[in-house]
């Protein structure tokens, strides 16, 4: 017995397979950008002035560094997970959708590796 409609059955379609974990992800990264994005946001408020030097110094410390990466690499990945669905949903050549994930997957791992570079270099350099 089949549990696939029949419109289903002719497409070939079937369960998505990685539907709730990239849902679940989807979700995990939204929570987890709520306090460190208020942080950030907080913390730089909080500086006298937005010049270059008050945020390096602002980085040079460690849990200020910690938890900027930890936004900024969060918000890269949801920001991917966001593009990926969009891509699914709204590209209709299976080509096009392919080349489209390649794309957002390097751009999000070029996008963490220049931030990581970026954020480490001010703390320890």
């Amino acid at each position: 017995m089949s549990y696939q409609s029949d419109v289903a059955k002719v497409k070939g379609l079937g369960s998505a397979k990685h539907g709730f974990s990239h849902w679940w992800m989807q979700r995990m990264t939204a929570v987890l950008l709520v306090p460190t994005g208020l942080f950030v946001l907080i913390s730089l408020l909080r500086l006298d002035a937005l010049s270059a030097q008050s945020m390096v110094v602002w980085m040079q410390n460690p849990i200020h560094s910690i938890v900027l990466l930890l936004f900024t690499l969060t918000a890269s990945y949801h920001g991917a997970l966001g593009l990926q669905v969009v891509v699914e949903d709204y590209v209709s050549s299976h080509t096009w959708q392919l080349i489209l994930q390649y794309i957002i997957k390097l751009s999000m791992i070029l996008l963490m590796m220049v931030n990581t570079y970026a954020v480490s270099s001010v703390l320890f350099g």
